[in-house]
């Protein structure tokens, strides 16, 4: 239990560190945005490439995919339930925010360094499904919804190819599909892959706590204060009953379903702040709700992890 406390220790250290750098003028505001391209671009892909060469990927596994997807739909569909007499730009906001899930960025460095290859393969597998909402389908959704109550539509179709296309262009989702592939055609990169591969596997703990820790900010007035904790609760007592459901009712392996209980209680997407600025909505509050879920996710998290040790 004593070395679960300490790498999430860890892990708090190096947001911290990332965040008063910034503050001290180490770095520029807008850096974390290099750091960023370096995770999504190299080092993730390179990590889930690592750990799905010697995990078993069973067809019953592709199952936790759908749960991703599955996720992302209850949390919006609570959003859209509990605002029902709330006004458009609420709703909307809400919609927007209470779902997806920063997996790649925040969840697979945590599990990465507490589970094994299942555990990461496990989360890969759930963020595969959880990027077909975050990555864009959530939007393409509420936006359609958005021009129907103005009064005209941007035309759900062309939303949903432009997500395609966008997915096609994500290295860590086709990371997903090739490496999946692979797996069932019990197949393997080649050595020298891999060896250069863990090389760059290895950075992305440390590279995407510390990007966390470059974008962390929390500058809210008094009167938004009560709509961020709303959406906070909310959004933790939902994930806390599909965390229920996935460990008591999923048929997988005690590995497996405690990994999904962990992934069930990830902090909200960093893809949301820039979808609820595209929709006119207040980023503000969604980038400070966006940093207090960081901390509330990894005291949960740390807390699950110490007990499943037990």
């Amino acid at each position: 239990m004593g070395s679960v406390l300490v790498r999430a220790g860890a892990f708090l250290f190096i947001i911290a560190l990332g965040y008063v750098l910034k503050r001290v003028g180490f770095f520029k505001p807008d850096d974390y945005r290099l750091i960023s391209k370096i995770v999504l671009n190299v080092t993730l892909p390179a990590s889930i490439a690592v750990n799905f060469t010697d995990a078993q990927v069973s067809p019953w596994l592709l199952f936790v995919a759908l749960l991703g997807i599955i996720h992302n739909l209850v949390l919006w569909a609570s959003a859209f339930f509990f605002s029902r007499n709330v006004p458009w730009e609420i709703k909307k906001f809400r919609m927007m925010n209470y779902p997806g899930c920063s997996i790649g960025c925040f969840t697979l460095p945590f599990i990465q360094s507490f589970l094994g290859p299942s555990g990461v393969v496990t989360t890969c597998l759930f963020d595969a499904g959880n990027s077909l909402m975050c990555t864009g389908g959530t939007y393409a959704v509420i936006s359609e919804m958005d021009s129907m109550q103005k009064g005209g539509s941007s035309g759900l179709g062309k939303e949903l190819a432009s997500i395609g296309k966008k997915l096609l262009r994500s290295v860590p989702f086709m990371t997903y599909v090739v490496m999946l592939v692979l797996a069932f055609c019990h197949l393997t990169l080649p050595s020298p892959v891999l060896t250069f591969g863990g090389i760059l596997a290895d950075a992305n703990a440390f590279l995407s706590m510390f990007m966390i820790g470059m974008m962390f900010e929390i500058r809210l007035k008094p009167d938004k204060l009560k709509e961020m904790a709303r959406l906070l609760v909310w959004r933790y007592l939902i994930s806390a009953a599909l965390a229920l459901c996935f460990y008591f009712l999923a048929p997988f392996s005690a590995e497996v379903r405690q990994t999904l209980v962990l992934v069930a209680f990830s902090p909200l997407s960093t893809l949301a702040l820039v979808f609820t600025d595209r929709l006119g909505c207040d980023t503000e509050l969604a980038s400070a709700a966006n940093s207090v879920s960081i901390l509330v996710s990894l005291t949960v998290m740390t807390a699950l992890v110490t007990l499943f040790a037990i």
